[in-house]
C-alpha cells in the first residue's frame, strides 16, 4: 500500500537539506563511529523491527488491535496513545501515528512517526510542537536507550538526531501542532550511501 502522508514528504525534503550541510560535522563523525562498531540496532516498536516483512507488520498490528493497544489512525497509519507521565510530568495524552516504509522486497527499512496532543489548541502554550518536541525526545531516549540526541543544523533550524549503530532517528516540527520522527536503517542499501551525505538526488523516491 502506498503511504501518502504529508509528513513523509516533509521529512524527505528536510533530510535532503541535511545532506547538503558540510562534510565532517558532528553528525558524520557520529555516523562513522557508530557504523564502525558493527552493532545492529533493529528494534522499532511493539516487536516490529527493521527487516520485518509487510505481512509480519500487518499481523502484529492486527494482534495489537485485538488487545486494544492500538487502533486505526489517519489513512493507513496505526494510532497509539501515550501518557506523557512517561517523562515524569503531569499526565497528558499524546497521539502517536506510525507507519513503515517497505523496500522493493516488502521489507521494513524505515519507520515514520507523528506525535501530537489530541487536546491541542492554538493558544495553549504547553501543547505546542516546540514543547512537545522535547517530550518526544525524552520518550524516544527512554524507549531506545543508547546515545543521546545531538543537534544538526538543517535549513536554518536545529534538528535533533540520534544515532545508535545502524539506527538513525530524526525529529522535526511539522507545524505548531505536530512533531514528526523518521527512523532509518542506514545499513540498508537504500540509505547506506546517504548516511555520510552525498548528492541531493539520492534522497528521492523513498516513499513506499
Amino acid at each position: 500500500m502506498m503511504m501518502t502522508w504529508k509528513f513523509i514528504r516533509y521529512a524527505s525534503l528536510a533530510f535532503c537539506g541535511f545532506l547538503l550541510i558540510g562534510c565532517e560535522t558532528e553528525y558524520t563523525k557520529a555516523v562513522k563511529a557508530e557504523l564502525a562498531k558493527g552493532i545492529r540496532q533493529d528494534s522499532l516498536l511493539f516487536g516490529i523491527s527493521f527487516g520485518s516483512t509487510r505481512e509480519e507488520f500487518y499481523g502484529k498490528c492486527f494482534d495489537l488491535n485485538k488487545q486494544k493497544l492500538v487502533s486505526q489512525g489517519v489513512g493507513f497509519s496505526v494510532q497509539y496513545m501515550i501518557k506523557d507521565s512517561i517523562t515524569g510530568r503531569k499526565p497528558e495524552d499524546i497521539r502517536m501515528l506510525f507507519y513503515p516504509n517497505f523496500d522493493t522486497l516488502n521489507i521494513i527499512n524505515a519507520m515514520n512517526l507523528e506525535f501530537s496532543y489530541p487536546g491541542w489548541m492554538p493558544g495553549q502554550r504547553n501543547l505546542q510542537s516546540d514543547s512537545l518536541s522535547n517530550h518526544v525526545k525524552e520518550i524516544l531516549e527512554k524507549w531506545y536507550g543508547g546515545n543521546p540526541f545531538i543537534t544538526a543544523r538543517i535549513n536554518e533550524q536545529d534538528v535533533p538526531v540520534k544515532i545508535d549503530g545502524n539506527r538513525r532517528i530524526l525529529v522535526f516540527m511539522e507545524d505548531p501542532q505536530r512533531v514528526l520522527v523518521r527512523i532509518h536503517d542506514i545499513n540498508h542499501p537504500e540509505f547506506m550511501h546517504q548516511a555520510l551525505g552525498l548528492k541531493k538526488d539520492d534522497t528521492q523516491g523513498q516513499e513506499k
